[in-house]
């Protein structure tokens, strides 16, 4: 494997940096799982505590009759493949 550096170089107003591809791969690897994941946890709390809040107003009571009808199925499962 090549040596890993970084070499400054400037020419013209531009500015060079060379690191190993490998540690290019890896950190922008490392930085779209970050982002993925907090892209992911951020959604569910804004998500959850809007439900959370129409809830308690009463303004969503289609979510009630969602989570019936799907306790209804699962039960109707395990009575027909017990």
């Amino acid at each position: 494997m090549s040596e890993e550096y970084i070499d400054l170089e400037s020419a013209k107003g531009h500015t060079k940096i060379y690191i190993s591809t490998g540690k290019i791969i890896l950190n922008n690897l490392l930085g779209g799982l970050a982002w993925g994941v907090g892209t992911v946890l951020g959604a569910t709390v804004i998500v959850t505590t809007l439900f959370f809040i129409l809830g308690q107003l009463g303004a969503v009571p289609f979510i009630g009759r969602f989570v019936a009808d799907i306790i209804e199925i699962v039960n109707k499962r395990q009575e027909i493949f017990p």
